[in-house]
């Protein structure tokens, strides 16, 4: 007992250098000899054993290189096609596969990640992403397709790419995959350096403190690893940014070194300054990183002016006096809406509409009147039942059903609060069905069977004898007996006492054929 392991502090979360796996990824080579040496002194000639058996095998340990499933990322942030205030947030990526980051290296550092976040903004430019064939890394002509003829590949001629391609089991020269090209100038700027790149991988063990958000028990004692990559660049305020996850295998000659970053020198095969540099992208996103002054913590700053956002005056050049033209110049000024309504029927309508900020002062404490005025009935099951209608106008007030249905939405997309929901119906369910049959028991058969202490009707056993005296004592002379060895039908039945049969009152009714028959006929 003293080497068990402590339960598991729910809510906890541990961060950890990396996750090394056994095996990087690539081709491997196993070699097993065996030697047989008698080693006596003057063994004989026909047993003097010197042999030696060799066996060399070969394997490929695979992993992602060129593209990376979906179902291998948990989750982004910041969220794609996203708004907000992101100016001080480094984008990064969650994988589910724990080892991923490291089961590749960009150099010979085993603590060195082969992916990295590369943040574009829109001063940058951003590259475009070009759908292109692994052969496209590389310079040298390919075939392009299963038993093609080799074609020039798509590599620019002032651009460099990986320094060593070499095709592992199963990958071909036309796999497709996707690629951007930087212009040299940018990608020392935003590329990590040799000694960053063991700072922006990292793996968490977190252990959740709601397992049913994350679709486990409640009772589940197991904490969930992932692996996480950041970017190294922030973005800047009021741009649209994308981040490319990119792959930098064996790219560490092209990248900057030293503490003070000093960008490499990247050369061509023939020595001239290369201009441009293709990369693998395996993950792209956007979102929109805005100004400081159009957060809603600026926007509320915002709001304290002398006109604000006060409801500007109806500019109606020609008034009239119309109780109709009265009303919706009201309806205006309280803060409402004329909002096109389509009705539970289908039909279509126009109803007022008015949000949870209103254009004057309202009471601390506002009463939804429950339906039908009757404070026993249930509360609201549906929206249609918090519409509130005017007899005099005709219209309808959508307000109160739909912050009902946005608060139901809501409350839905929480999968904790939706389980525990359910599991509270469910339990209220069961608990009322049972009470139900419990008085069933004491008002029909509990006085029968002579049962009147709460104790005795709730213990199962006492509960169970008692059913069976009451069936062999009162119930057993009416039941049918068992037909005889000659499987000839009994010639009669016996029937309970009058007192026994519920009283029926004869009712006529009528059939579609318009004949008449009577209960008992």
């Amino acid at each position: 007992m003293g080497n068990a392991n402590p339960p598991l502090e729910k809510g906890k979360i541990t961060f950890i250098n990396n996750h090394q796996p056994p095996l990087l990824d690539g081709e491997y080579v196993i070699t097993v000899e065996q030697k047989l040496q008698n080693k006596n002194a003057a063994p004989s000639p026909a047993a003097a054993i010197n042999e030696a058996y060799t066996n060399t095998k070969r394997f490929q340990v695979r992993g992602e290189r060129f593209s990376i499933d979906s179902t291998e990322i948990e989750s982004v942030f910041p969220p794609s096609n996203s708004q907000g205030e992101y100016e001080n947030v480094l984008p990064h990526i969650v994988f589910s596969r724990k080892t991923l980051p490291w089961e590749r290296t960009a150099h010979d550092q085993a603590d060195s990640s082969w992916l990295a976040l590369l943040l574009f903004d829109e001063n940058d430019p951003i590259p475009e992403i070009q759908n292109i064939m692994v052969g496209d890394l590389q310079r040298s002509p390919f075939p392009h397709e299963e038993g093609g003829a080799n074609q020039d590949s798509t590599l620019p001629g002032t651009a460099v790419s990986y320094l060593d391609i070499s095709l592992e089991y199963s990958e071909l020269m036309y796999d497709p995959c996707m690629a951007i090209d930087i212009p040299v100038s940018l990608f020392n700027n935003i590329v990590p350096g040799l000694v960053d790149l063991p700072w922006l991988t990292h793996a968490r063990s977190v252990t959740p403190e709601q397992p049913a958000r994350m679709g486990m028990a409640e009772t589940d004692d197991i904490s969930v690893e992932s692996a996480v990559v950041v970017g190294n660049r922030l973005p800047e305020p009021n741009t649209k940014c994308t981040v490319h996850l990119v792959s930098l295998e064996n790219m560490a000659p092209y990248l900057p070194s030293g503490d003070d970053y000093t960008p490499a020198d990247i050369k061509l095969a023939d020595g001239s300054a290369a201009e441009m540099v293709r990369l693998v992208s395996l993950k792209s996103w956007s979102y929109t990183s805005v100004d400081p002054k159009e957060t809603f913590t600026g926007l509320l700053m915002d709001l304290d002016k002398e006109d604000g956002l006060r409801v500007f005056a109806i500019n109606n050049p020609n008034p009239s006096d119309t109780e109709a033209d009265s009303y919706v110049a009201n309806g205006l000024k309280m803060g409402y809406t004329a909002m096109n309504h389509h009705t539970r029927q289908g039909c279509k309508t126009v109803s007022w509409y008015r949000g949870p900020f209103v254009p004057f002062e309202v009471p601390p404490t506002i009463f939804v009147p429950v339906p039908n005025g009757d404070p026993t009935d249930m509360p609201i099951q549906t929206a249609d039942e918090a519409v509130r209608y005017n007899p005099e106008t005709g219209m309808m007030d959508i307000s109160y059903a739909s912050a009902w249905q946005i608060g139901r939405l809501l409350a839905l997309q929480d999968k904790g609060f939706s389980v525990a929901l359910y599991n509270w119906k469910r339990s209220c369910t069961l608990a009322t069905v049972m009470e139900f049959e419990r008085q069933l028991l004491e008002q029909g058969v509990g006085e029968t069977l002579g049962l009147t202490a709460k104790a005795h009707r709730d213990d199962p056993l006492v509960m169970h004898h008692a059913v069976a005296k009451f069936i062999k004592t009162r119930l057993k002379p009416y039941l049918i007996k068992e037909p005889p060895e000659d499987n000839d039908p009994p010639t009669g039945r016996q029937s309970p006492p009058a007192e026994m049969m519920p009283d029926i009152t004869p009712t006529a009714f009528n059939t579609p054929q318009g004949n008449t028959f009577r209960e008992g006929d």
